[in-house]
Protein backbone atom coordinates (compact mmCIF):
# COMPACT_ATOMS: atom_id res chain seq x y z
CA UNK A 1 0.00 0.00 0.00
CA UNK A 2 1.04 3.57 -0.81
CA UNK A 3 1.91 5.66 2.28
CA UNK A 4 1.97 9.26 2.28
CA UNK A 5 2.99 12.21 4.58
CA UNK A 6 0.85 13.19 8.01
CA UNK A 7 3.81 15.18 9.68
CA UNK A 8 6.34 17.30 8.99
CA UNK A 9 8.67 18.06 12.35
CA UNK A 10 11.83 19.95 12.48
CA UNK A 11 13.92 17.80 14.94
CA UNK A 12 14.54 13.82 14.95
CA UNK A 13 12.94 13.71 18.63
CA UNK A 14 9.63 14.84 17.56
CA UNK A 15 9.17 12.85 14.82
CA UNK A 16 9.74 10.13 16.65
CA UNK A 17 7.56 11.06 19.29
CA UNK A 18 4.97 11.42 16.99
CA UNK A 19 5.73 8.25 14.76
CA UNK A 20 5.26 6.46 18.39
CA UNK A 21 1.94 7.77 19.76
CA UNK A 22 0.67 6.29 16.21
CA UNK A 23 1.88 3.08 16.71
CA UNK A 24 0.50 3.52 19.89
CA UNK A 25 -2.74 3.70 18.62
CA UNK A 26 -1.95 0.95 16.38
CA UNK A 27 -1.24 2.79 13.42
CA UNK A 28 1.97 1.64 11.59
CA UNK A 29 4.37 5.11 11.26
CA UNK A 30 7.97 5.16 10.24
CA UNK A 31 9.99 8.50 9.68
CA UNK A 32 11.89 9.93 6.59
CA UNK A 33 15.24 11.45 7.76
CA UNK A 34 15.67 12.62 3.66
CA UNK A 35 18.96 14.36 3.46
CA UNK A 36 18.64 14.94 7.45
CA UNK A 37 21.18 12.26 8.18
CA UNK A 38 23.67 12.95 5.49
CA UNK A 39 26.93 14.39 5.89
CA UNK A 40 25.55 16.88 3.15
CA UNK A 41 23.58 18.74 5.36
CA UNK A 42 24.84 18.02 8.66
CA UNK A 43 22.24 21.05 10.68
CA UNK A 44 19.43 20.78 7.88
CA UNK A 45 16.13 21.67 9.22
CA UNK A 46 12.12 20.53 7.87
CA UNK A 47 13.55 17.43 6.16
CA UNK A 48 11.87 14.27 7.81
CA UNK A 49 8.38 13.23 7.10
CA UNK A 50 5.95 10.82 9.42
CA UNK A 51 4.64 8.42 6.80
CA UNK A 52 1.57 6.19 7.02
CA UNK A 53 -0.09 4.34 4.86
CA UNK A 54 -2.36 6.04 3.01
CA UNK A 55 -5.57 3.76 4.31
CA UNK A 56 -4.83 5.04 7.96
CA UNK A 57 -4.09 8.23 6.90
CA UNK A 58 -7.39 10.00 8.28
CA UNK A 59 -6.65 8.51 11.59
CA UNK A 60 -3.16 9.34 11.40
CA UNK A 61 -4.41 13.08 11.13
CA UNK A 62 -6.65 12.52 13.88
CA UNK A 63 -4.23 11.42 16.29
CA UNK A 64 -1.74 13.97 15.81
CA UNK A 65 -3.95 17.24 15.04
CA UNK A 66 -2.83 17.88 11.85
CA UNK A 67 -4.20 18.75 8.52
CA UNK A 68 -4.05 16.59 4.92
CA UNK A 69 -1.79 18.53 2.36
CA UNK A 70 -4.22 19.78 -0.32
CA UNK A 71 -3.97 18.10 -3.62
CA UNK A 72 -3.03 20.50 -6.13
CA UNK A 73 -4.73 20.73 -9.81
CA UNK A 74 -2.82 20.45 -12.84
CA UNK A 75 -1.33 23.86 -12.54
CA UNK A 76 -3.41 24.52 -15.83
CA UNK A 77 -3.36 28.33 -14.88
CA UNK A 78 0.23 28.43 -13.48
CA UNK A 79 1.33 27.65 -16.41
CA UNK A 80 -1.12 29.60 -18.84
CA UNK A 81 -0.08 32.93 -16.54
CA UNK A 82 3.49 32.37 -16.66
CA UNK A 83 3.21 31.75 -20.91
CA UNK A 84 1.02 35.07 -20.76
CA UNK A 85 4.57 36.82 -19.00
CA UNK A 86 6.90 35.55 -21.16
CA UNK A 87 5.25 36.82 -24.51
CA UNK A 88 4.29 40.28 -22.76
CA UNK A 89 8.20 40.43 -21.38
CA UNK A 90 9.08 38.93 -25.09
CA UNK A 91 6.78 41.84 -26.56
CA UNK A 92 8.09 44.91 -24.95
CA UNK A 93 11.46 43.81 -25.37
CA UNK A 94 11.34 43.84 -28.87
CA UNK A 95 9.47 47.25 -28.84
CA UNK A 96 12.71 48.63 -26.60
CA UNK A 97 14.86 47.48 -29.49
CA UNK A 98 12.90 48.89 -32.08
CA UNK A 99 12.77 52.06 -30.79
CA UNK A 100 16.03 52.41 -30.20
CA UNK A 101 16.95 51.01 -33.38
CA UNK A 102 15.39 54.13 -35.11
Amino acid sequence: MREVAVAFPNDETTAEIMASRLRAEGIRARVDRGLWGGYQVPLARGQLTVLVAEGDAQRAHEVLGTRALEERGSGLLLRVTITFLVLVLAFALVAVVLTVAR
